[in-house]
């Protein structure tokens, strides 16, 4: 949030259709920001297995292995405080149904909160510090820092801990500075390796496909033979709508040597805060490369894409990352809005109606989840909730309640004798029939009407 004067705040966004309490919530959940002293210590529990490196090794192999699908967590910069009890419960429950990883944005925190972080998961197979090479000057940091007016995306608190963002480096890179990403993300604990994932830009489509090449031969040189590595790629979302690059891209992928990748694409601005990208051109994109790679055996992992990545297990991903805030769901365009700095209400105070799959304000979710055809969540976060007094609200409590349905979900659909897209097709299905039924007693308007619903029902059948 930047003041430009007495009178006008400024406040980033990801969404399109927002007022200014919903501008203020988004604000926070999008700031690069994180503190290196925070460390969440209230709800967090930390656990430890014995297990020797060979076994850690197996597990990674398994999780990164065509099969039981990975879901991983992000790490937010607020509102993270139960996602180690989240994980926790998760292994619990769902063992041999989903693996679960998490990821830390290497660039944006310092060394010691990844370090702290990982500690508290080391129970966890899959570490991932994504090194976020996208966010270089000389790549995607600089539109990154235009759509934030003027906030890098990178802040300096944390940026003048990784040369490797910062140093001056000739176009497409070289070995020693890829080899210095590696050696970054194994000094924070990582457990897997990932490419550094600069901008693939679609206007010069060729280059940017030798690059991911080059960057992957690379990394394999610089890691041992033990380490398992996943080509990291970030690109504009014209990769996946525009048929011919699309074609492009999966020629090059299935073509590589490699077998695991994790792909990051820029959504255009949201139509609603926390919601999903609702371009045709973009889901049936997904939908095509998913299910290629699934049936050429590779594994395809989708960061930051929330419940849409969750549907896209359906079409054939691998796996997907989410989080607490709207910037661990979704990698989408920013834009900057200006609203009276006058003393602000509480933002808009949100959370996720698993039955419909979508996120509502609460007043909404309240009355939803009081229909007699509505079970109650009684997952502990919301049982937490509806114990605070009158008019409290929790968004770390929320956002337990999220991550731990969107590993239940997972779960679901991996259990379903016929296969993921029957399950998710049926899911969809139950969510569409409960809003029509409901429409008369709580209409859902607005950010609320969970519009991508038909989208993800056309591409299901």
């Amino acid at each position: 949030m930047h003041r430009d004067d007495e009178d006008i705040v400024e406040l980033f966004v990801d969404s399109e259709d927002i007022d200014d309490l919903d501008a203020s919530d988004l604000d926070e959940d999008l700031d690069e920001g994180f503190d290196p002293a925070e460390d969440d210590e209230q709800g967090q529990l930390t656990f430890s297995l014995d297990d020797d490196a060979d076994e850690e090794e197996d597990t990674i192999s398994a999780a990164l292995a065509p099969g039981t699908p990975l879901v991983l967590f992000q790490r937010s910069h607020q509102h993270s405080t139960y996602l180690p009890t989240v994980i926790s419960d998760g292994i619990h429950k769902h063992s041999g149904r989903v693996s679960i990883g998490v990821v830390a944005p290497l660039p944006r925190m310092t060394p010691e909160g990844i370090r702290r972080f990982f500690s508290k998961v080391e129970h966890v197979p899959v570490r991932i510090a994504d090194p976020e090479a996208f966010a270089r000057l000389d790549s995607f940091g600089d539109t990154l820092s235009v759509q934030r007016g003027g906030k890098p995306y990178i802040g300096p608190s944390t940026s003048k801990h990784w040369s490797y963002i910062t140093d001056e480096l000739p176009l497409g890179g070289t070995s020693a500075w890829v080899e210095q990403v590696v050696e970054t993300q194994r000094s924070v604990g990582a457990s897997v390796i990932l490419t550094p994932g600069v901008w693939a830009d679609s206007a010069d489509s060729i280059r940017s496909l030798n690059t991911i090449r080059q960057h992957a031969r690379w990394t394999h040189e610089a890691c041992d033979e033990d380490e398992k590595v996943i080509v990291n790629i970030t690109a504009p979302s014209s990769w996946l709508s525009t048929p011919s690059l699309r074609d492009r891209l999966l020629d090059e992928l299935v073509d590589m040597d490699d077998n695991t990748f994790y792909l990051r694409l820029r959504w255009p601005l949201l139509a609603q805060p926390y919601g999903q990208p609702l371009d045709a051109k973009i889901l049936d994109g997904y939908a095509e490369i998913c299910n290629v790679l699934d049936e050429n055996d590779k594994a395809l992992i989708l960061p930051n894409t929330g419940i849409t990545g969750w549907v896209a297990l359906a079409w054939g991903a691998h796996g997907f990352s989410t989080g607490v805030g709207t910037g661990e769901r979704a990698f989408a365009d920013t834009r900057v809005i200006r609203i009276k700095n006058r003393p602000r209400r509480e933002p808009t105070r949100r959370t996720f109606v698993t039955p419909i799959l979508h996120v509502t304000d609460v007043p909404t979710a309240d009355r939803f989840n009081a229909l007699p055809e509505v079970e109650e969540c009684h997952c502990k976060f919301c049982r937490a909730l509806r114990e605070l007094p009158r008019g409290q609200f929790n968004k770390d409590l929320a956002g337990g309640h999220y991550l731990k349905n969107a590993l239940d979900l997972t779960a679901e659909v991996t259990r379903h004798a016929r296969g993921r897209r029957v399950a998710a097709r049926q899911i969809v299905r139950d969510a569409r029939g409960l809003v029509e039924a409901a429409k008369d007693r709580v209409p859902l308007v607005d950010n609320n009407n969970p519009r991508h619903l038909q989208l993800w029902s056309d591409r299901l059948r």
